[in-house]
């Protein structure tokens, strides 16, 4: 087998590192084969003059790398240099941070958010949030699109995280928050505002705990602070989730009225280009018609059967949908269904759901769906077939590799 390196070259580095050791071929032979633990059955010394004759070569690195070391040869002599190059790195250099490429690639994942497939990039998003965040510490006043970039992606994060685990966005906008606050990134301050309330809506909606609506409360009226300082999209926005938060707290009709006025608001907004790409949020008819459902649906002044009139418009809006918003569409009809007793319409709507994940590789909004399950399971149709068959549906949708 050809090497990296000459077998002669190698036996007088051996031999010449031996001597200089003061060591006999015999007493090497016994250390190398303690070191590779044949104590009881050592090996000849005569394998130790093949090698210093260039007669013979170690193939296995190990045990060259071994041997090399035991009579302090260079590594580069005993053919290792690369080997020992590609272990030894610094794991305190950080990656450069490409302003143009970082931002390219922002805008990239907030474009396909829909497809519901960012979270196969978590790793890729956790690196660059790394590195912007030890740029950021030793980034000049002036430098504003480090911050920028770092807020982004945290923001880019916490959408992915929330999808995954209800709460888990929370610490991360946090940081985000405090940052645009004391860098001045007014529309990125309201916006992460407006992402760690959604945070809490998205829990409430699923646990029912008014509690948690406190702190969407209080992020509402942070944003309402530097409104004067944010564009019209920023605000709108905002807008159409404060609504939504409104209408779930609301104790009579008059306010609950007035939620839905606020939602209405932000539909002057709808179909203009948002003016911050590297965020990805959207506002169009099918999304302004989501959140009147779910403030329909969720709030005590609501009503069900004026929820599924508001879904029904957004189908008629926009009758193909991205992955993502087909997915979230159909968990609101089930949840619609479910809560106008209709329970096979809630079935076929939720298992619609798991069809689309499924098809399209999406790792999203399962926390809803096994929600969603966990609901029919206590309900009146829980005997059901149908109800055990969704179950098993959800669990190899979000298990593949159980079922290969």
């Amino acid at each position: 087998m050809q090497t990296e390196f000459e077998d002669e070259q190698f036996g007088l580095e051996l031999h010449r590192c031996r001597l200089a050791l003061g060591w006999t071929a015999r007493q090497l032979a016994l250390l190398y084969s303690e070191s590779i633990g044949r104590e009881e059955d050592p090996i000849d010394v005569s394998f130790i003059y093949r090698l210093e004759g260039g007669k013979d070569m170690l193939v296995d690195k190990g045990r060259r790398a071994l041997l090399a070391r035991l009579v302090d040869m260079p590594v580069a002599a005993a053919g290792l240099g690369l080997l020992m190059s590609e272990s030894a790195t610094n794991p305190f250099v950080w990656e450069h941070v490409d302003k143009k490429e970082y931002t390219e690639t922002l805008e990239h994942y907030c474009n396909t958010w829909q497809q519901g497939t960012t979270y196969k990039e978590v790793k890729d998003i956790k690196k660059r949030v790394l590195s912007l965040e030890h740029a950021t510490l030793y980034s000049s006043r002036s430098d504003k699109k480090t911050p920028e970039l770092l807020c982004g992606y945290q923001i880019l994060a916490a959408d992915v995280a929330s999808e995954q685990l209800i709460g888990a966005a929370n610490p991360i906008l946090t940081g985000t928050i405090q940052l645009a606050k004391e860098k001045k990134l007014y529309n990125i301050y309201a916006h992460a505002l407006r992402q760690r309330a959604g945070s809490s809506i998205d829990t409430f909606e699923q646990t029912h705990d008014y509690s948690v609506l406190t702190q969407a409360l209080n992020d509402f009226q942070a944003a309402e602070t530097v409104q004067p300082h944010i564009s019209a999209f920023y605000k709108a926005i905002v807008d159409i989730r404060r609504g939504l938060a409104y209408a779930y707290v609301a104790r009579d009709q008059r306010e609950f009225t007035e939620a839905l006025t606020i939602i209405d608001s932000s539909s002057k907004q709808i179909g203009k280009q948002s003016d911050d790409k590297s965020i990805a949020a959207r506002l169009d008819e099918e999304r302004y018609r989501f959140n009147r459902a779910s403030a329909y649906l969720y709030s005590p002044q609501g009503s069900p059967r004026l929820a599924l009139t508001e879904l029904n418009q957004a189908v008629d809006a926009k009758p193909e949908t991205s992955p993502r918003r087909g997915v979230h569409r159909d968990l609101l009809f089930a949840e619609t269904y479910m809560a106008l007793g209709n329970y096979p319409l809630a079935i076929a709507h939720a298992d619609a759901a798991v069809e689309v994940t499924s098809i399209n590789g999406m790792d999203t909004l399962f926390n809803r769906l096994e929600g969603i399950y966990r609901s029919l399971r206590q309900s009146d149709y829980r005997n059901d077939p149908d109800v055990a068959r969704l179950g098993v549906h959800i669990l190899k949708a979000q298990q593949p590799e159980l079922f290969v």
